[in-house]
């Protein structure tokens, strides 16, 4: 009997591994080869090609990407294809704890501590970006963005607040302060910046691909992306045989400890 329930017990949880498996496998395969069969555009005259033909899936390597028209900020000199001013205030807070002394005693002590805290963000995006000078929106593209670093000649020293007061403000590290109390930290993404992407592309149009809501954008070249889809593909592979291995185990636990009770 304890070797018929062995081999049920081996059989559903086998399977059960062999189905998760195997859509594990199947999926990491349907990937590899969804970016293999791409096109590829080394350059803008193969890309505006490919839009004529309107050849749908494109691997385009390193793609211009430009603000088409770049924002900015009043306290910082230059422009932006989107940048993002975080805001947080010096704040006095206070705690309570209790000490006890050698008789048992017990006294409550007030105590006051000051940190930096969030106190809200704003920012500014480019509506629109050039893609190899094709228009696209610019909600439509996963841009990276990484910390203003400041350098000398980047504050705006001719900013005013009202009438009478010119801009007092002064930069310690990567901070921008206003005042001892009120600081703001940046980051941002440059008017102009290269990467890989892969979109669909149309006639006049580059667009994400099928159940991605943005163009996803890679530092490294088309061949390399798609050398990492095929090494997780045969990845997959082996992951397949290890489920399958674990569950023939799982089950002979489950029927054997079942049997010493």
């Amino acid at each position: 009997m304890r070797y018929i329930l062995a081999l049920i017990a081996m059989f559903v949880i086998g399977s059960i591994g062999y189905v998760l498996a195997n859509n594990y496998v199947s999926g990491s395969n349907q990937q590899a080869t969804y970016y293999q069969t791409m096109q590829v555009a080394d350059d803008k005259t193969r890309m505006e090609y490919l839009m004529q033909t309107e050849a749908g899936r494109t691997g385009i390597n390193r793609a211009t990407i430009k603000a088409d028209k770049p924002v900015s900020l009043d306290e910082l000199i230059g422009q932006y294809q989107f940048i993002k001013r975080t805001k947080e205030e010096y704040t006095m807070h206070t705690r309570t704890y209790t000490t006890t002394d050698s008789k048992g005693h017990s006294t409550t002590h007030t105590e006051t501590y000051w940190t930096w805290d969030y106190a809200g963000s704003e920012s500014k995006q480019s509506e629109n970006v050039l893609i190899n000078g094709v228009k696209t929106k610019s909600s439509e593209i996963d841009l990276p963005t990484k910390d203003l670093e400041f350098k000398k000649n980047m504050l705006n020293n001719k900013i005013t607040y009202g009438i009478f007061f010119k801009h007092k403000g002064w930069i310690s590290g990567n901070d921008y302060y206003t005042d001892s109390s009120t600081r703001y930290s940046y980051e941002y993404t440059p008017t102009i910046t290269k990467y890989t992407i892969f979109a669909i592309l149309k006639s006049k149009q580059i667009l994400p691909l099928q159940g991605q809501s943005k163009i996803q954008t890679y530092n490294q070249s088309v061949e390399n992306v798609k050398k990492q889809y095929n090494q997780t593909a045969k990845g997959a592979k082996g992951a397949y045989i290890v489920v399958l291995v674990i569950s023939i185990i799982v089950g002979l636990l489950v029927v054997f400890g079942y049997d010493r009770y």
